[in-house]
This record gives structure tokens, sequence and C-alpha cells, in this order.
């Protein structure tokens, strides 16, 4: 097992209201020292997969313009950044403004990293049961998506076969499986 680094310097480069970058200089425990190591700090984000009582999850289907195509996801978005929002609440936020839906149960999955090599925030993962579309959207300025139910067994299906490929929402789905298939009688 590696041994954990000492931070010996540390400077940022940017910030924005949504992350900021930084450059450490770190010694690696065994009289190396790496001169500049860049790392992206962001809020905890958070996923849902919202399932109705039909067994129709609740997803989003949206363009990313840094790999330029759509991608079919569960809903999920940031935690507030520089509040004290409790990732349950974020997630049950952020499911209602991208989809209109309110869930009737909410139950904590884990947590897991997107990127440790590059970056220091985790995403929690929920899995919300009986949700229903009473609540409002409220989509942010730039946020362009499309509200889509797909029946739960067929999203395990298209997990299987390598359809979904935004990997956050592929590990999310992973963390998930078990109980996502205690739920198809």
């Amino acid at each position: 097992m590696g041994k954990k680094w000492k931070t010996l310097e540390s400077e940022e480069l940017i910030r924005s209201p949504f992350f900021r970058m930084r450059k450490e200089k770190a010694d690696m425990g065994d009289g190396r020292v790496m001169p500049a190591y860049y790392i992206f700090d962001f809020a905890d984000w958070v996923q849902l997969i919202p399932v109705t009582k039909d067994l129709d999850v609740v997803l989003v289907e949206q363009y990313r313009h840094a790999y330029k195509d759509t991608y079919l996801e569960i809903p999920g978005g940031s935690i507030e950044p520089n509040s004290t929002e409790k990732p349950e609440v974020a997630a049950v936020r952020e499911l209602e403004e991208e989809t209109g839906y309110l869930p009737g149960v909410v139950e904590y999955i884990g947590a897991h990293q997107p990127n440790p090599a590059l970056q220091s925030n985790s995403i929690h993962t929920y899995l919300a049961l009986d949700c229903e579309p009473t609540g409002t959207i409220n989509l942010d300025p730039y946020e362009d998506l499309v509200v889509k139910l797909i029946p739960l067994k067929e999203l395990l299906e298209k997990l299987d076969q390598g359809e979904l490929r935004h990997s956050l929402i592929v590990a999310s789905l992973c963390l998930a499986r078990k109980r996502l298939l205690d739920l198809i009688p």
C-alpha cells in the first residue's frame, strides 16, 4: 500500500463559484518530492436513482459539451457550495429541480469518489422510491435536459450491455445494483 503524502506547499491557481484548482508540492514519504500535483476541489455531488411505484426509473437526457454528445443519466448535481446542506436534502432538491418528481422514501446507498487522482470530492448515491411528479421543475439557466421514464429492468439491461456511457452514472448504478434487483418481482 502506498504511503500517504505530506503537503509541503499549496498554491491556489483558479477559484470559481463551483470549484477551485490548486497546485501542491508534496513529500511522497519515501524521499521523493512531487514538485507539482494539480487538484480540483469541488463540493460533494449527489445522485439519485428515482423509481416510481410502477418500477419506472426517472432519468434525464442531456448534452455534455466537453464530449459533445448526449447522455442518459440519473438526476443529480452539486451540494450547494459553501453551505451546510445535507447530501440527502441536496439529492431530493436536485431530483425535483431536474424532473419535477418527489420521492416517498429515500435510502442512502453509499459514496464513491469520481476521480481521486485529480478531484477531492465524493458522490453520494441515493435510491428514491415511490417517486411521483408532484414537484416543480426548476432548471438552472443553462441546463437543457429531457425527462425520460424507463422501466427498471430495461435500465439494468442497458447497464449490462454497456449502453450507459457516463462513468459516474454507471458507478452509482453498480453501487445500487443489488438493491435495484431486489425491487424487481
